[in-house]
């Protein structure tokens, strides 16, 4: 047998590569396997809406902490006294609008005296017109009936002017009501969002800031691990894509835990991905090792973890190893 490899040496080494290569093709109708793998959950950056000194910082770093937990609490008073000037501002435009309709009724009842002052007024000029037509008063009469009559009639229109203008005042004492009832509901908003919250379970990542900082709204403050979403990212060949569906069976090992094996199920297969790191939008983009040679695409695979996030505790970012059975 040695003799036979050492006459045919070459042979013999296209056979075994031959037969490697024939054991490859013939493995990945099987499974697909990919070291480019990772632990990965979600990570929630939180920023405050408003700005303002830290005044209180009840977590630490890698701290745990449950959806609810304050993570940072914002000087309150200056939002609080904004509330309370809105309130103020609120009902001194309530004050404003009874004021203003009792100059309304004020102006009805100027008015209706108006109207019987140069009904009276009337009826005196038609009078005044009739004795000077029989002789029995002067036209000098007649004449002050006149003026009465128009000065009456002056007066109702300065009364129903007034109350045009009452009633003008009344919408927009009504108007500033409205807007000094968005200011509060603002400055109340505002207020709420003085304190900082997590809407996951997780781990606290390294504060980015420290108690007496002066937050920035919308900097982030601190960042969350989330426990909610564990799950594996794989870049997987494209030749596999084919026969890698949801549900299907994998093996996997993570870095904390090198040989262990661990059982899992695929969630979810990218449907796209980008070709070049630049490309805008929300597709995924998975670099080639090299630039120099034409290498397969890859696609990310996303793979639950069972029960182990369950188990025990797991690092985001960790080294993860597959093994899909298809």
């Amino acid at each position: 047998m040695l003799s036979f490899i050492e006459r045919h040496v070459v042979t013999c080494l296209l056979g075994a590569v031959l037969a490697v290569f024939a054991i490859y093709e013939i493995s990945v109708q099987f499974f697909a396997y990919t070291g480019d793998a990772f632990v990965e959950t979600d990570v929630i950056f939180l920023a405050p809406e408003v700005s303002g000194p830290i005044a209180v910082l009840p977590v630490t770093d890698d701290i745990p902490v449950k959806a609810g937990d304050t993570i940072a609490q914002i000087e309150r008073q200056p939002f609080q006294i904004a509330v309370d000037a809105a309130k103020a501002e609120v009902a001194l435009d309530a004050q404003r609008i009874k004021m203003a309709e009792a100059a309304i009724a004020e102006s009805t009842a100027t008015i209706a005296a108006a109207q019987a002052s140069l009904d009276n007024a009337v009826t005196e000029q038609r009078r005044a017109e009739a004795l000077v037509r029989s002789g029995g008063v002067s036209a000098e009469v007649r004449d002050q009936a006149d003026r009465d009559a128009k000065v009456a009639a002056a007066d109702l229109s300065k009364a129903q002017a007034l109350a045009a203008v009452s009633e003008t005042l009344v919408s927009v004492r009504r108007a500033e009501q409205v807007a000094a009832a968005q200011t509060l509901a603002k400055a109340d908003y505002d207020l709420s969002r003085t304190r900082l919250v997590t809407p996951v379970t997780g781990r606290v990542a390294p504060l980015a800031m420290r108690q007496g900082d002066y937050a920035t709204a919308g900097r982030t403050v601190a960042a969350i691990v989330s426990d909610e979403n564990w799950y594996i990212k794989a870049a997987v060949n494209e030749r596999h894509l084919v026969n890698v569906h949801p549900g299907q069976t994998v093996l996997f090992t993570i870095g904390s835990e090198p040989w262990r094996l661990h059982w899992g199920t695929v969630r979810s297969v990218a449907p796209g991905i980008s070709r070049a790191a630049g490309e805008t939008g929300a597709l995924p983009y998975v670099p080639l090792d090299v630039d120099w040679i034409r290498v397969p695409r890859r696609f990310p695979v996303y793979i639950d973890m069972g029960e182990l996030p369950k188990q025990r505790r797991l690092y985001r970012g960790a080294d993860a190893r597959v093994l899909i059975w298809f």
